[in-house]
């Protein structure tokens, strides 16, 4: 266990470049690139987008759970990368990053903002992020993964549902098998 926070940004920094160069950390970039392997399941049936009552809330936790341990493992060491565009940052957000000593900064490669990234050392455990999960379900957080730091596999929920980047496309097909109905019909995927 890394106990120096900055120590381990610059492991996941340096792991981040040889695995993606120079793309930013940040899931919906990933997507696009050639150099992982890739695939989105739905938070809820029909793929409906938001959750409008506490069972649909359950369901969207339940899924994100079940996915989540199935692509990073149970207890498994993960960095947790979240992000928010800097002019929409909060104090307390900025706070927060900076006490870390984990703090990224990131041009986005779009638009004429920066991200600000940080990057926490962690455990994936099922359960453990549900109020983070559903932020992210309701749109009330920025951009949000976990990377297995062992495998490299990322689990990156999004308002609708959820992108795994698994280690091969062996994964991606044995995955897909695992849980068809929460599948999107369309077919690239999305």
């Amino acid at each position: 266990m890394i106990v120096d926070a900055s120590q381990d940004c610059n492991v996941f920094r340096r792991r981040w470049s040889y695995l993606h160069g120079n793309l930013s950390p940040l899931a919906h970039l990933l997507r696009a690139s050639d150099r992982v392997h890739w695939i989105r399941f739905h938070a809820l049936p029909d793929s409906k987008r938001y959750a409008e009552h506490e069972i649909e809330r359950q369901e969207i936790l339940r899924r994100a759970n079940i996915l989540g341990t199935e692509i990073l493992g149970a207890d498994a060491a993960c960095w947790l990368i979240q992000s928010c565009i800097e002019e929409y940052s909060t104090a307390s957000w900025r706070a927060q990053v900076v006490s870390q000593g984990v703090c990224l900064r990131s041009p986005d490669p779009e638009d004429d903002f920066h991200w600000i990234i940080s990057v926490v050392p962690t455990q994936w455990r099922p359960g453990a992020f549900n109020d983070l999960l559903i932020e992210v379900a309701d749109e009330r957080a920025g951009p949000v993964f976990w990377m297995n730091q062992n495998s490299n596999a990322i689990f990156a929920p999004y308002d609708g549902g959820f992108d795994l980047f698994p280690p091969s496309q062996l994964d991606v097909e044995h995955m897909r098998e695992l849980h068809p109905e929460w599948l999107s019909s369309y077919p690239d995927g999305l």
